[in-house]
């Protein structure tokens, strides 16, 4: 009992510490097209921050107020959703379009101002469609006043299988009408850092001997797993997710698109070589994609003299599955009850639309002409009911502190990273679906949490959550293609509690009245229960 008193009372002076020195860090962005190369191979248009790309790494500490400025100069909407952070008090600011807000109109500003509660490896992406593959997305970096592990130099390694087509394209290709436009291949490159393509050895991690380091691996694909390891060096796990962990020492770590995980990096000791460095696509979308992994080759860089060893794209580095249901979270909190169950299962198939789309118990989200934010704040008593929200938010309303488990049952032949806003969870067990037991495996007393979780091809995984975040939140696919077509669902958190302690940014009601959109009533923009002409579909065509 004292150690955990002990415990809090460092934490409570981290955080009054952190406050008193806490500052208010305004960044002014006009978000705009831009022309790049990143492969230098093919040039097209992306989306920048101030005429440049990629957008700045942004850099808080604890106890902060980060207010970004958001002008929109692009000829569509667009948002910025601040990726892992819960956004306590603050649901307008998730960016969430369809589900938090109207999305930024052209030639508009949205300001988002958000109070940095949590440190860690977070990322900032638009949340308009599948928009950020087109280049707006950044490391969100957020400081303690001390780290619980010492180490010499922070490096970011930002993960990213890139596409020489625009989100758009790709987005319309996989939901055409025809098989054999959606099944026609398309391969992406890897960048790392915003730099790479198919050609290895262009990017470089610098490291000095006997210093250790901590990479922060991000990916921030669209699509892609990137797998990461370092030739004759080991990897320390220290954090997932802004959740730091007791070390974890591993060969070799895959991520899943939205993950974040920070390891430790003990240099050699003398420069005699340099190192080849990994960083893999071994998986990407549907059938129609080539499978097969895509290696890349980067270099980590003990002197510009020093010979390279194992100059190979042929991997001496151990590819261990990373189970992260392993690690021990520094603090060790125990998990919730469940008071509610539930179970969701993930299906790819033919709808009657003729498109393929991916869905949570055979339902696929679109999203609602209002936000639900919007229809929370503004029909009353009816806010409880889930048919307000619209059939295809796919919602699940939920009471002020319910105990929440999700069992995800990915009955897909790919594996799916499930992200869900406003909180982390808690990872309770993994197994197949055949249920041997054998291949099961439950977490320890104190389980990892994380905010996005890989479940395998013919697996299951259950996490759990409090409703302690009044607002709503998705929870989707974060292989973004597949949010588009349809992977996602949405938690309705203590409606009554939404619409007592929340009002709108005036900025937010403007930008729906710019893009016709209404700010009040339900999903439809009607008064209550009042869905006449609500389109149900599509379904699954049975058999297919």
């Amino acid at each position: 009992m004292s150690k955990f008193l002990h415990c809090n009372c460092f934490l409570f002076l981290l955080l009054f510490t952190s406050f008193i020195f806490a500052k208010r860090i305004v960044l002014d962005w006009d978000l705009t097209y831009v022309q790049a190369s990143p492969d230098n191979q093919s040039e097209r248009r992306v989306i920048g921050v101030n005429g440049k790309w990629p957008p700045p790494t942004v850099h808080v500490n604890l106890g902060d107020t980060l207010i970004i400025n958001a002008h929109n100069s692009l000829d569509e909407a667009t948002s910025l959703h601040t990726h892992g952070f819960f956004q306590n008090g603050t649901n307008f600011y998730d960016g969430a379009v369809g589900a938090t807000e109207c999305g930024i109109a052209p030639n508009s500003t949205y300001s988002y101002e958000i109070n940095v509660t949590q440190t860690g490896t977070y990322w900032i992406h638009s949340h308009y469609m599948a928009q950020y593959v087109d280049g707006l997305r950044t490391p969100l970096i957020s400081h303690p006043p001390k780290e619980h592990y010492d180490y010499d130099k922070d490096i970011v390694v930002m993960l990213e299988a890139w596409y020489n087509r625009s989100s758009r394209d790709i987005r319309d290709q996989l939901l055409s009408t025809s098989e054999r436009i959606r099944t026609a291949p398309f391969q992406p490159q890897m960048l790392i850092n915003s730099v790479g393509g198919q050609n290895t050895n262009q990017t470089k991690l610098e490291m000095r001997p006997g210093k250790k380091y901590r990479l922060r691996l991000i990916n921030v694909s669209g699509t892609a797993m990137v797998r990461f390891g370092i030739e004759d060096h080991k990897l320390q796990v220290i954090e997932v997710d802004g959740v730091d962990t007791e070390i974890k020492e591993v060969n070799s770590m895959q991520l899943s698109v939205g993950q974040r995980v920070s390891v430790l990096v003990t240099a050699k000791n003398t420069t005699q070589f340099n190192y080849v460095y990994h960083a893999d696509i071994f998986t990407d979308i549907q059938l129609g994609v080539a499978r097969s992994e895509i290696p890349y080759m980067g270099i980590v860089e003990y002197s510009p003299d020093a010979e390279l060893k194992n100059d190979t794209a042929r991997s001496s580095v151990d590819w261990d599955f990373f189970e992260d249901i392993d690690l021990v979270p520094i603090e060790r909190t125990p998990p919730p009850g469940v008071h509610k169950w539930v179970p969701l299962e993930v299906h790819t198939s033919i709808f009657d639309d003729r498109r393929e789309h991916l869905a949570f118990n055979n339902r696929t989200y679109n999203p609602p002409i209002v936000p639900s934010l919007v229809t929370a704040l503004t029909t009353g008593f009816q806010a409880y009911y889930p048919d307000v929200y619209g059939f295809k938010s796919n919602p699940v309303v939920l009471d002020p502190l319910t105990d929440v488990e999700v069992a995800i049952f990915n009955l897909d032949v790919n594996s799916h990273p499930f992200h869900l806003h406003g909180h982390n969870f808690f990872i309770m067990a993994r197994g197949t679906i055949d249920r041997n037991q054998k291949n099961r495996i439950a977490a320890a007393k104190f389980p990892i949490r994380r905010d996005t979780i890989t479940v395998p091809p013919m697996a299951y995984a259950i996490v759990r959550f409090r409703a302690d975040n009044p607002g709503v939140w998705l929870f989707h696919c974060h292989m973004q293609f597949h949010a588009e077509q349809g992977l996602a669902m949405t938690f309705v958190e203590a409606p009554f509690r939404i619409a007592a302690n929340t009002t709108l940014p005036q900025q937010l009601r403007q930008n729906c009245d710019y893009m016709g959109v209404p700010t009040q009533g339900n999903a439809m923009g009607r008064h209550g229960l009042d869905m006449h002409s609500e389109v149900h579909g599509p379904f699954p065509i049975a058999g297919l």
